[in-house]
């Protein structure tokens, strides 16, 4: 797990008192809605252009083999008025993921699709495209670090409440890579263990994809996504990763490639560039009003951490990625040029001294080559938005800190948002006396929490922008509230921010959202019973020595699990016992058994379910 690391701050230890509920409480298991047959994982949609939209689901079938299904979008909820509609297959080489781009839509307009197979209908998402050409608002909710153990996904709740925001920008950390032994309010994630191969991404993808707050929020907008450390493994970069160990896990190009295929399968983004899944800087264009560059700062084109900051042979970003991002901002004709990326940008350098060789000041002639393609190339209205670091911040980017004026802002480049984490650790304690301290001594930057969970919201109109501050009370329960606590403004023209007064809000009326249940069976009319018992993935498939298999019971009951050859012969019998109604990752060792094609049998007190697998 990431440490914030001041040197003028006490480094706090989370302790278990601090939570007030114990991790052995069976009742927070999570719980697959059996409802949503076949489509539990919910739907999402992201990466809009003025007339497409990237719409995704993930189909969980019965039986192993290709699915095929149909897609539709429309006006409506009721789908009286579909614009457009297609097919689909998908199997288990794209671990049953869809992912359609849909295009022929019509700019600025919200949208609702849904996906159909195996005789039932997914839930009904809603997004919306980008303008084309002038906007008089823009409104964006970003977010990062969302540490399933650690607590719930309030914040997520809170921004899918709120309903006056164009679009979710997500700027790492979806997931985390680490084992389920976090102390925190959920010991339900899934697999336990750490995650290294493919199989493993995939199950935790689906496991944060099960929770009720992330299904949610990806329902009703679309999201902008980019991945930073944890997708991976922590503090990652190009070659390697902290957090990743070759003689016991393998190579990194392995691990790194699963991570980045099931980001790919399980998020909706538009890879720039089709099959290279390596690649995910790109921009997004929101009219006359913003152009957005998603930027990966962390597996590209990154430099090991550590060593001189200032080696000009490191990179962070990278001379492509750099000069790609120059010819895009010099090109641009929007008035707003956000930058959407992993790490702080704006030095952390108390006494001169690096306090984090992961963000940009241990890359600073990377850092040096970005503000100067700002400035030498007179790019105005920047605005950096930033995850990473689980603590929230606004700040100015002076070029040369020791001829930056505090007062004016004369000397800054553009300026800087940070959004504190989904549930990722920060201080267990607030620390309010000290940001007088941290301000005095970096005076570039205007406010700074260390403590409190929360999320930003970027709102641009034509003259300025202004980014809001929210918190949560707590992750450790579920919760319904939420607490304004600051807003900063930059007026176009200027590269500095002002302290504003109020928050802001949305000019126009909101729009209504989509309902949170599928729409009746498609082939009956009749809503069926939900399954009981369901097997959401046996990995790996074909394997060597043992599966992995996940499934979910509806209600407490004694589970079994049989194997039988080709032939219907029963070869191996495991009694996993009574267990609780829930989601559970079961290892099953099969290395007595020959090469070839079985037959796995999971069966509770009421039902079975069949799974054909194969060994090398």
């Amino acid at each position: 797990m990431k440490k914030i690391l001041l040197p003028f701050i006490f480094i706090f230890s989370l302790l278990p008192a601090a939570f007030g509920i114990s991790p052995a409480d069976i009742t927070l298991r999570s719980m697959v809605d059996t409802s949503l047959v076949p489509f539990y994982h919910g739907v999402a949609s992201g990466d809009p252009t003025p007339n497409a939209v990237i719409i995704w689901t993930r189909v969980t079938p019965d039986v192993d083999g290709p699915v095929s299904g149909t897609w539709h979008v429309a006006l409506d909820t009721n789908f009286t008025s579909i614009v457009q509609s297609g097919t689909f297959t998908t199997d288990s080489t794209i671990d049953y993921t869809v992912k359609i781009d849909v295009t022929g839509l019509l700019p600025n307009t919200w949208y609702f699709y849904e996906f159909n197979a195996l005789g039932k209908n997914s839930l009904t998402g809603r997004t919306k495209t980008a303008p084309v050409g002038g906007s008089s608002q823009l409104r964006f909710a970003f977010v990062s670090c969302a540490n399933y153990p650690t607590g719930f996904f309030n914040i997520y709740d809170r921004i899918k409440d709120r309903n006056d925001i164009d679009a979710v920008l997500h700027l790492g950390d979806y997931i985390y890579e680490g084992g389920g032994t976090t102390v925190g309010p959920r010991n339900d994630m899934q697999p336990t263990h750490e995650i290294i191969k493919l199989a493993d991404y995939r199950q935790r993808y689906s496991s944060y994809r099960l929770d009720v707050s992330t299904r949610r929020i990806q329902q009703q907008y679309a999201m902008m996504a980019v991945w930073d450390d944890h997708e991976t493994a922590n503090n990652s970069w190009t070659g390697g990763a902290e957090n990743h160990t070759p003689a016991t896990e393998g190579p990194w190009s392995e691990r790194k490639a699963a991570g980045q295929q099931a980001y790919d399968e399980w998020m909706p983004i538009r890879l720039p560039e089709p099959g290279n899944q390596n690649k995910i800087f790109r921009k997004i264009s929101y009219g006359n009003l913003a152009d957005i560059f998603m930027l990966d700062t962390r597996l590209y084109d990154r430099s090991i951490q550590g060593g001189n900051a200032t080696d000009t042979n490191r990179h962070i970003a990278g001379n492509e990625q750099l000069q790609w991002l120059k010819t895009e901002m010099m090109n641009s004709t929007a008035k707003w040029k956000i930058i959407a990326q992993q790490v702080m940008v704006g030095n952390l350098t108390p006494f001169n001294l690096v306090v984090n060789t992961d963000q940009w000041d241990g890359y600073q002639a990377d850092r040096k080559k970005l503000y100067d393609i700002i400035l030498n190339n007179n790019i105005k209205n920047v605005i950096v938005l930033t995850g990473d670091i689980h603590t929230a911040w606004a700040m100015d980017l002076p070029y040369n800190t020791a001829t930056y004026n505090a007062n004016t802002g004369a000397g800054s480049v553009g300026v800087e948002f940070v959004c504190s984490s989904v549930t990722s650790s920060s201080s267990p304690v607030p620390l309010d006396p000290i940001y007088g301290i941290i301000t005095t001594l970096l005076p570039h930057i205007k406010y700074v929490d260390l403590f409190k969970k929360g999320y930003g919201v970027l709102d641009l109109k034509d003259t300025i922008a202004q980014g809001d501050f929210y918190s949560v009370p707590t992750i450790q329960t579920r919760d319904t509230q939420q607490h304004f606590e600051t807003a900063f403004y930059t007026i176009a023209g200027t590269r500095w921010l002002k302290k504003a007064t109020s928050r802001t809000l949305l000019q126009d009326s909101t729009h209504y959202q989509a309902p949170e249940t599928p729409r009746q069976d498609i082939t009956t009319g009749i809503k069926t019973r939900s399954n009981d018992l369901v097997v959401l993935s046996a990995y790996p498939n074909p394997f060597i020595d043992k599966i992995l298999i996940q499934f979910n019971t509806a209600s407490s009951a004694n589970v079994d699990l049989k194997v039988y050859d080709i032939t219907g012969k029963l070869v191996k019998q495991v009694d996993l016992g009574h267990l609780s109604k829930g989601l559970y990752n079961k290892t099953i060792q099969l290395d007595d058994l020959a090469s070839g094609a079985y037959k796995i049998v999971l069966s509770n007190n009421n039902e079975f379910v069949e799974k054909t697998i194969e060994k090398f």
